[in-house]
Order: structure tokens, then C-alpha cells, then sequence
């Protein structure tokens, strides 16, 4: 793994500088008042401890790429200092394995040549202004990224394994746009800024085990944050503020929550569904509804009687924590909060220990954490026709969802808002009109590609970079996922059907 060296900026544990007090209504606020007060909020996060990393490489032992999004030239440019190319997209497509992209000041957006969403490759580094956490470095758009679990999403960057992105500043204005997309995959984020999406900073789903630490989340629509499906990341030392949630935690991840700040959200944490974080030395502070909330069957453990939790709430509008809707007993000792500040079940003594989570993986430890062996992801490749995919759907009708995860019945959901004229178009049904096969209740769908030759086959592949080639009723196909919505499933079905190939959906368990 690549992962440059620079010096970073210590992060101090001192609580006694002024606190950066921004509200959604600054949206607009001139990025240079937003950078001026960055140091302020810096100089709260409690100090943590250093991320180390196996397969260790310095930039000097990998093969450096030049960008500059003002000089380069992507048609005469080889991607040396003295001949840089101009675009990021240009660099991903030439640069080898046990490479590191530089990033020259600028900014980085389809008015100079880029091509949403921007693919990360294994092997290949993105490098900016690390030292400024992005401050000169800015990438902002988006485009159409097919999720294998969520069907289209707008994205600006979609992660990889065995990478890194350290010091840039991401933002995506579209509808629902989100800065970075992370499905299944051990990439590194940290370092950077991510502002102004109008849906999540980051998007965390599928088995990785991303590591995100000492970045920047600052008003963006939704959540700072939202971790899904059975993800365990680790979340650490970064700062949450101006959001709708700071980290929204759910279905069935096991997040490591550590030594974070979260402050002045509509709520800091929502934990729902199946989820397990482990939460420690956060501060979650003057959030205007609640410091954490804990619904349905979700356990975080807050800290036991052995290992105490030591976060500390305070001056959150509402409850610092509430369990109110909780089904089970939370475990929290050891944390600095008041007990009349409660609202649900929670053992502040820790008696009543989580109970360990599910995954055959064992939990990432506070201290020096590793990464564990990849799990490849099986990347979804977009064509960058606008008009290629559908428009989105609303999947729950005229419900209103976070993200386009499926949530339980009385999970906590928050609508980024749209500006005027930015509300979504009801599209017309993709394949709502198409029956698809169910048996029972929380049915997924396997969706089979028919094909007569290997062109047939390259064309799937091209697609959808993890489909597999294998033998269903006595034809060749292609497996090219299998999805939890219908809407998810219809997107991807459409996609084959406009490249005139046949596709068999049935339901998978």
C-alpha cells in the first residue's frame, strides 16, 4: 500500500479554544472564512494515537505522477513535474500500480476536463495539500456510480483497495451527491476536507474495513458519515460539525468510533438497525436535538466496567443519550455525562456487557490499529453518458430516506435539503412494471446476464468488473450481482437491456 509521507499537523487535546460555531444558514459562507477557522476547531480534538499501516511504502519508493489543473495538458503532457497532466482522470488511466498522483493547488471539476466519478485503482494514490487538509486542493462534482447494494448514486470519487486519498477538499452539489463512496474496499482517507455535499461526506457499505482519520466534515446536506451493510471501519480523530448527523451508523456494521469531535449537528450519532459500533474518547457536544441516538436493535458499546468508554457529552439540546426506543440494555461506563441527561435503558456501571459482534473478524482494537486483508470489491464501471442511467428513483415513494439504504420501521432518517428548482423528478417506473420473482419478506435479487459469445462476455465485463462467468438451466451467463431492491435491480437490468443482452432476475437468499 502507498500511504506518502508528509508531516501532518498534531491534533491537540486542549479543550480551551474557541469553538467554530457555523450553521446550516452559512452554507454560502466564502471558503476563506471556512479555511481561517479551521485551526480553531483543530485545536479541540482529543489527541489519539497514530494510525500505523502494514505494506508501508514512502512516496519516494513509488512512481510520482504530476497533475495541475491550470498548467497540465493531458494530450502533450507525460505526467513528469515539468510536463503535467491536467486532469485526475487522465492520471488514473495512465498511472501503474505502486503509484502516487500529485496534485498540484487548484481546483478539479468537469470545467477542467475531469470525468465524474472518479475511479480509484488499487495501487494508486491521490496526494494534495495534506498539511492544510485540502485547503488548496479542491475536487467538486459528480456522476453516476452504479452501487451493487444501492443501485445509481451521483458520487464524486469512488474508492478503491490498497489506496489512498490524503489532502483535498471534496464537495458535490448535484442532488444527493455525495463526496466519497467506499464499498467493500481497505482504501485510506485522511487528511481531507469534505463540505457542501448535499447528501453524505462519505458513504461506507458492503465487508471493508476503510480506515478514515483526521478529516474534516463541515456542512454538508444529510450525514457527515453513514456506515452500512456489514462495513467496520475505523472512524478516527476526525471532526463532525454543521451537518444533519454527524455519523449515522446502521444495518449491520461494527464501526470503531474513536477520538472523535462531533458537535453542533441536528443530532451527533444515530446508531440503528443490526449495528455494533464501539465508541471511544469522542466528544459530542452542542448538538441541537441529541448527542447519540440509539434505536431498534442497535447495541454500541459506550464502554464496560473493564474498559471505560470515556466520551464526553455536554451542552446537546435535548438528551445526551437517547435509548428511548432502544430494545436493549446499552452498556456506557465510564463516560462524562450527566445521568439525568438519559432518556432509555443504559447501564452506566457496564454490567450488562455488548454482547460481541457477528462478523468472524475480530473488532479492531483501540490502540495501533492494522488493517486487515483486503476484501476485493467488485467495481461497477460507468460510461460517462449523462444519459446513460435512468433518472433516480424514489425508492419509498414520497418517504423520505438519509441514503438510499433501506431502513428499519422507526429508524431516525434525514432528507438533505434542496435548494429551489433541485427537487428530484419522479421518474417513470424502470421495472416496476416487471414482476419480479419474491418468496417471503426481505428477499434479494440475483441478476443473471445471458450470453451467446466471448464479445457478449467482454461487454458484461466491461460493465461490471466482478461479474463471473457460470452455467445456470444449461446457458452460459453472467453473475453481475445481486441486489436488495427491486430499484437497485431494475437499474442494473436496464443498463444490460440498452446493450441489447438478456437478463434473468431471480430471488436469492
Amino acid at each position: 500500500m502507498i500511504i506518502p509521507e508528509k508531516s501532518v499537523n498534531t491534533l491537540h487535546n486542549s479543550l480551551n479554544c474557541p469553538v467554530l460555531t457555523l450553521t446550516v444558514g452559512l452554507a454560502l459562507t466564502s471558503a476563506t472564512i471556512f479555511m481561517a477557522n479551521v485551526s480553531s476547531v483543530l485545536a479541540q480534538v482529543p489527541a489519539g494515537i497514530q494510525p500505523t499501516l502494514q505494506n508501508r511504502q514512502t512516496i519516494s519508493q513509488a512512481n510520482q505522477l504530476f497533475v495541475n489543473s491550470s498548467l497540465g495538458n493531458d494530450k502533450t503532457g507525460n505526467g513528469t513535474a515539468i510536463a503535467p497532466w491536467r486532469t485526475i482522470t487522465r492520471a488514473l488511466e495512465a498511472s501503474p500500480p505502486n503509484s502516487v498522483i500529485i496534485l498540484a493547488p487548484g481546483t478539479y471539476s468537469t470545467k477542467t476536463g475531469e470525468v465524474f466519478p472518479l475511479m480509484l485503482k488499487p495501487g494508486v494514490a491521490i496526494q494534495g495539500d495534506i498539511s492544510n487538509k485540502g485547503k488548496t486542493v479542491t475536487i467538486t462534482g459528480g456522476g453516476e456510480y452504479l452501487s451493487r447494494r444501492f443501485g445509481g448514486q451521483n458520487v464524486a470519487i469512488v474508492g478503491a483497495n490498497q489506496t489512498s486519498l490524503t489532502g483535498v477538499t471534496v464537495t458535490n452539489t448535484n442532488p444527493r451527491g455525495y463526496g466519497l463512496w467506499i464499498e467493500s474496499s481497505n482504501i485510506i482517507v485522511g487528511e481531507n476536507t469534505f463540505t457542501n455535499n448535499t447528501q453524505d461526506g462519505i458513504a461506507i457499505t458492503g465487508d471493508g474495513t476503510p480506515s478514515i482519520s483526521k478529516n474534516f466534515f463541515i456542512r454538508n446536506g444529510a450525514n457527515g458519515i453513514t456506515i452500512s451493510g456489514n462495513a467496520r471501519p475505523e472512524i478516527r480523530e476526525n471532526i463532525f460539525q454543521d451537518t444533519g448527523f454527524g455519523i449515522n451508523i446502521t444495518q449491520n456494521s461494527a464501526p470503531v468510533v474513536v477520538a472523535n469531535q462531533i458537535q453542533n449537528n441536528r443530532s451527533g450519532i444515530i446508531v440503528q438497525a443490526n449495528a455494533t459500533p464501539l465508541l471511544r474518547n469522542n466528544i459530542i457536544q452542542g448538538n441541537k436535538e441529541d448527542g447519540l441516538v440509539i434505536i431498534g436493535q442497535a447495541r454500541p458499546d459506550l464502554g464496560i466496567s473493564y474498559d471505560p468508554g470515556k466520551n464526553v457529552f455536554r451542552n446537546n439540546g435535548r438528551y445526551d443519550i437517547n435509548a428511548k426506543t432502544a430494545k436493549l440494555v446499552i452498556s456506557g461506563a465510564g463516560n462524562n455525562l450527566a445521568s439525568n441527561r438519559i432518556s432509555g435503558q443504559v447501564d452506566l456501571q457496564g454490567i450488562n456487557a455488548p454482547l460481541p459482534p457477528t462478523a468472524t473478524l475480530p473488532r479492531t482494537p483501540i490502540t495501533n490499529p492494522r488493517l486487515r486483508e483486503p476484501i476485493l470489491p467488485r467495481t461497477i464501471k460507468t460510461v460517462p453518458n449523462p444519459n446513460q442511467l435512468p433518472p433516480v428513483t424514489n425508492s419509498q415513494g414520497d418517504s423520505p430516506q438519509s441514503n438510499y439504504i433501506q431502513l428499519d420501521s422507526g429508524a431516525i432518517e434525514f432528507v438533505a435539503p434542496q435548494g429551489a428548482g433541485e427537487n428530484l423528478p419522479n421518474s417513470n417506473p424502470i421495472a416496476n412494471s416487471q414482476d419480479y420473482p419474491t418468496s417471503g419478506q426481505n428477499v434479494r435479487y440475483r441478476v443473471l446476464v445471458l450470453v451467446a459469445n466471448q464479445q457478449q462476455q467482454n461487454l458484461v465485463t466491461s460493465l461490471v468488473s466482478g461479474a463471473f462467468a457460470k452455467v445456470w438451466q444449461g446457458q452460459r451467463v453472467m453473475q453481475v450481482g445481486v441486489f436488495s431492491t427491486q430499484e437497485g435491480t431494475a437499474e442494473i437490468v436496464n443498463l444490460f437491456k440498452r446493450k441489447r443482452l438478456r437478463t434473468v432476475v431471480e430471488p436469492f437468499k
